[in-house]
């Protein structure tokens, strides 16, 4: 099995929380959180095979009908209960039982106690001769229990839920089932025949709170029999159930109700039980967990490198007044540039190099890394092309994938943020819209329509407040950022300095904000924002959503707010997504000589030339030689400033230099970023100015220049 890279933390986490420690203790239902993409399903399936010699069970909540909880438990069951190798296995007589009585074929109402109970007895031994005879017949009951996904097990004969669980308990004598089950549903003022006759009764009605009480004893009797089980048989791990999409249509149910059951057991003093949850979710508002301003959702999320158990105990208030603190929220991160050099390592050895280039791209998300990969070794390998190929890769269209290859394409062929020119005659389409429609799938047609526009802005909330979204329905505006945010694309923003541009350093100018703006606003993640960006600049550009009105409207409207440092970046970095770099090159120009310090005028000048190109890389034409880095930044400064050109010729070409090397698209496949050389020798050149702080400018070049 392939191991997932960057989950190393997550590993950590799940062997200690599963390790048992001698005496019981409460678990945590550990949720981990990721974006679309971000290698959720495989991370839960790497810590399955971690626990492969020791009870546990997967199941996937969007590879099915919704089911019950009882269901979804009696699905559980059937995984705990497969037999390994010098082990005792893990019986459910409670569950058992209850499933018999609560089977809609069953009807048990005779005021006769005797009458009852052999009626039970007698359907017991009946559905365990008939388990007993299919096994003879058809030797199902080992390939049953190597089963892992048991969401779609197709079994004939009885009931499916009560032969999930039967094909679980492979020879469990009916006395023990009747004994142990009945002594368990005999807690309480009633007698026990009553007790199942009441389960009996509530199971064939309609009515949603009785449907409710039968879930709840069917799963406390589930989780019953697996604490019975550890009491008397030593185990040094606990049994791990392992959930995927739990944000799917009914899909925390089930964790809702064992919380419930835990707390209950808790407060009557029973020891804890040993199912150690791992669960997966795309959707953060979707989880509950502790209250944390200012993070996705509003919910308290851990880093993998942060998380731990004892992290998740301190973490628990004195007193509790919510049951939320049961949950412990852990999310996913993106892959670093050495990780996505293994990635390429375990593809091709000719895709190795063009590593950094994919890690600036895709920021190391994990899906879009492998198809950047991907197509990395189609325009290398099987076409022979080279850098100048590559720096168009996100236009690169793969042979469109049959859709019956994929059950989770979407259905509907219509993507607002697609455009003509992505699409190719055969029918495939360019890398940058498939990432569209997969990472914004989740979404509703005109929010993925409106995400396009919002992406022109710098931050999120800019995009939102500017009315740049007013030919856009209510309900799409109202939803837009929580869905966005829900779904984990929000992000603080990276630091803009010499590390975006292919330099040394990250961080070191953040001291330069304004004390008013310390909190920076979150951000579109960056390989979404590139790929939205593609799509804002396929638009007609003077359209009601393209690229010059909506950077037109993000300008003047920050124009129009009160001056704060941020709103005049702000609105010098849309001036320049216009091309108005004459404007640009003469603030930065006046800056150069009134700001205190060159910190000051760096982190401004970083902030401005952080803006998105329209067209980051003019196409070659056939046989055209590729221009040398200096001739692009020559030529396209004199194209869009000439004046600026002539007055501030070094200030001009290193503003034109790092407003081109920002943008990834403009970079070579190549561990050295092209433009380096020449940002550094327009600093240089910048310390003969008047008034320049030599110093500084000295040692901003040398994070441009290559190292041993």
């Amino acid at each position: 099995m392939e191991h997932p890279l960057g989950i190393k933390d997550v590993v950590r986490l799940f062997q200690e929380c599963r390790t048992r420690q001698g005496g019981d203790r409460e678990l945590p239902v550990i949720t981990l959180l990721g974006r679309r993409g971000s290698g959720k399903t495989a991370g839960l399936k790497w810590l399955g095979y971690l626990a492969s010699n020791r009870p546990n069970a997967f199941y996937d909540f969007a590879s099915a009908v919704p089911k019950r909880p009882h269901e979804v438990a009696a699905r559980l069951a059937l995984g705990l209960s497969y037999r390994l190798p010098r082990q005792p296995a893990v019986h459910f007589p409670r569950l058992a039982l209850g499933l018999l009585v609560a089977r809609a074929e069953l009807t048990i109402d005779s005021a006769d106690v005797r009458r009852v109970r052999a009626e039970l007895k007698r359907a017991l031994r009946q559905a365990k001769e008939s388990t007993e005879a299919y096994e003879r017949a058809n030797g199902v009951i080992e390939g049953v229990g190597l089963l892992q996904d048991l969401n779609v097990l197709q079994l004939p004969g009885l009931n499916l839920v009560l032969k999930l669980v039967q094909f679980g308990l492979p020879r469990l004598p009916v006395t023990m089932m009747w004994r142990t089950g009945l002594t368990w549903y005999a807690d309480s003022p009633n007698r026990p025949v009553d007790a199942l006759m009441k389960l009996n009764e509530l199971a064939r009605s309609e009515a949603s709170a009785d449907l409710e009480e039968v879930d709840r004893l069917l799963c406390g009797a589930f989780l019953e029999d697996l604490r019975d089980h550890y009491a008397r048989h030593a185990r040094d791990r606990e049994c791990v159930v392992l959930l995927d999409n739990i944000d799917a249509p009914q899909g925390r149910k089930f964790l809702d109700l064992l919380v419930r059951i835990r707390e209950v057991n808790a407060s009557s003093g029973r020891a804890h039980d040993p199912l150690l949850v791992v669960a997966t979710a795309a959707n953060a508002r979707s989880v509950p967990g502790p209250y944390a301003p200012d993070s996705p959702a509003e919910l308290r999320i851990r880093t993998p490198e942060a998380a731990s158990y004892a992290d998740w105990k301190e973490s628990i208030p004195q007193p509790a007044s919510t049951t939320k603190w049961h949950w412990y929220p852990v999310q996913l991160r993106d892959l670093t540039e050495p990780e996505v050099t293994t990635l390429a390592e375990q593809a091709a050895s000719a895709v190795v190099h063009a590593t950094p280039l994919i890690h600036r791209l895709s920021y190391g998300h994990p899906w879009s890394a492998r198809a950047l990969l991907d197509a990395t070794y189609a325009i290398v390998v099987e076409r022979g092309g080279g850098p100048a190929e590559l720096r168009h890769i996100l236009e690169h269209a793969p042979p469109a994938p049959d859709p019956s290859d994929d059950p989770t394409a979407p259905t509907n062929s219509t993507d607002p943020t697609a455009a003509d020119s992505s699409t190719a005659a055969d029918g495939s389409i360019a890398l940058d819209e498939a990432a569209r429609r997969y990472l914004l799938r989740d979404l509703s047609e005109g929010q993925r329509s409106a995400l396009v526009v919002c992406s022109a802005a710098r931050a999120f909330e800019s995009a939102v407040d500017a009315g740049i979204l007013e030919e856009y329905d209510q309900l799409t505006k109202d939803t837009l950022r929580r869905d966005v945010d829900a779904r984990l694309w929000l992000i603080p923003p990276v630091p803009e300095d010499a590390n975006t541009r292919g330099g040394q350093g990250s961080g070191y100018l953040e001291h330069c904000r304004e004390r008013e703006e310390s909190r920076p606003e979150a951000v579109l993640h960056p390989w979404l924002r590139l790929v939205l960006l593609q799509a804002l600049g396929r638009h007609e550009p003077e359209g009601p959503s393209g690229w010059i009105t909506t950077h037109t409207a993000l300008r003047d409207w920050h124009r129009r707010e009160q001056q704060t440092q941020q709103r005049r970046l702000d609105a010098l970095y849309h001036s320049l997504a216009l091309n108005d770099l004459n404007q640009v090159v003469a603030y930065l120009a006046r800056r150069f000589t009134a700001l205190p310090g060159t910190d000051q005028w760096l982190y401004e000048l970083y902030a401005i030339t952080a803006a998105p190109m329209l067209i980051p890389v003019a196409p070659r034409g056939r046989g055209e030689q590729e221009p040398t880095p200096s001739d692009r930044v020559r030529d396209l400064a004199r194209r869009l400033a000439p004046a600026a050109l002539d007055e501030h010729w070094s200030l001009t070409m290193l503003v034109t230099a790092l407003w081109l090397a920002a943008d990834p698209r403009n970079r070579v496949a190549n561990s050295t970023p092209e433009l380096n050389s020449t940002i550094a020798a327009m600093f240089h050149r910048l310390t003969a100015l008047p008034h320049s702080s030599a110093a500084g400018l000295l040692r901003e070049a040398e994070r441009y220049e290559p190292r041993p």
